[in-house]
Parts: C-alpha cells; sequence; structure tokens
C-alpha cells in the first residue's frame, strides 16, 4: 500500500512539473512588433488597399494593448497566444458598416517571434465574415496611400505574423448590437 502512495504521489508530482512548466513564455510572444490596418473599398479608396494605422512594438500586458485601434473602431487586446478584437465603434462615424464585396478590412500583427499557427476562435461573433492566415517571415505589403498624413504604406515583416482579413457579409451594427468581437488563437 505505501508502494502505492509514493508511486501515485511521484506520479502527480510529475503531471504537475509537466503542466506548470508547459511551453514557457519565451516559446510565446510577449511582444507585438507591428500591428498594422489596411482598408479598401471599391467607393471610396477605388479598391486600393490605404493604411488605416500602423503602431508598434508594444509589449503585451494585462491591459488592453490597442485601445481605439483603426479609427476607434477597434480595442485590441493580446495575450501570449491570442488577439481579441472588440467593436468599440460609433458606427453613425463610419461610412461603411456592411461589408460587400469591394471591402475589405485587413490587420497583420508581427510579433516578437515566429507564429506557426492560427485560428478563429468559436467565440468570435458570427456576423464577422473573417479569415486568418500565417505570413512568412520577410513578407512585405504596400498600400496606395494612408487615411492620416505620415502613416507609413510600406511594411515588412521580419518574422512574418498573422493576417486577419474582415470581409465581404461582415455586418458592423449587428456586431455592435451584439457586443461581438473576433477572437484568434495562435
Amino acid at each position: 500500500m505505501t508502494k502505492y502512495k509514493l508511486t501515485l504521489r511521484t506520479l502527480v508530482f510529475a503531471c504537475t512539473a509537466l503542466v506548470v512548466a508547459g511551453p514557457t513564455f519565451a516559446d510565446m510572444s510577449g511582444n507585438v512588433s507591428q500591428a498594422v490596418n489596411f482598408f479598401q473599398n471599391g467607393k471610396f479608396t477605388e479598391g486600393k488597399p490605404f493604411t488605416v494605422d500602423a503602431k508598434g512594438p508594444i509589449e503585451i500586458s494585462d491591459e488592453v494593448e490597442l485601445p481605439g485601434f483603426a479609427f476607434h473602431v477597434y480595442d485590441i487586446d493580446f495575450t501570449a497566444n491570442s488577439l481579441t478584437m472588440t467593436l468599440v465603434a460609433e458606427l453613425e462615424k463610419l461610412q461603411v458598416t456592411l461589408y460587400d464585396d469591394t471591402t475589405f478590412d485587413r490587420y497583420y500583427f508581427a510579433f516578437d517571434q515566429e507564429v506557426s499557427a492560427a485560428e478563429l476562435s468559436d467565440q468570435t461573433d458570427e456576423n464577422f465574415a473573417a479569415s486568418v492566415e500565417i505570413i512568412a517571415p520577410g513578407t512585405k505589403v504596400t498600400a496606395n496611400g494612408a487615411f492620416v498624413d505620415g502613416l507609413p504604406t510600406e511594411f515588412t515583416f521580419d518574422n512574418g505574423g498573422i493576417l486577419i482579413t474582415i470581409g465581404e457579409g461582415t455586418d458592423l451594427s449587428k456586431i455592435s448590437e451584439n457586443g461581438g468581437s473576433l477572437t484568434v488563437n495562435f
């Protein structure tokens, strides 16, 4: 009986050590090196992408890292392995709230480490027509202009990152009514 208790105790200790050790923080993101938003629409940008907002580097903390990002449309909160974009916009100030086939909102996020996998969480509001994909290290993107003077239009993502595309079928009015958000796990 004593041998069983010691074995069980040893097993519990070993399992606890593995769970606590898990992936170390060094294996997860601790810093957002760049956050970039491009918007394009057939009418307002003539179908060409324009820089809306760009920030970085930003240390991941317990606070919302990007409050009011992209013209005060989203509060973006990061953890070491996820991000949540919560719609906070005053919709009457936006020119587009229902996305058609010419409307795309693209959010590029680069981290201090390469991201190898990403997926939309099932917690994402159903009124987002969104996708997420991995961008390779060294990826370069260019906008045709910027909504605000002084914003850059060319970006390089040294460690790669993720691209969230919000497109046709997205209804910001319904998302706002739901207090909705979009979450990506990586």
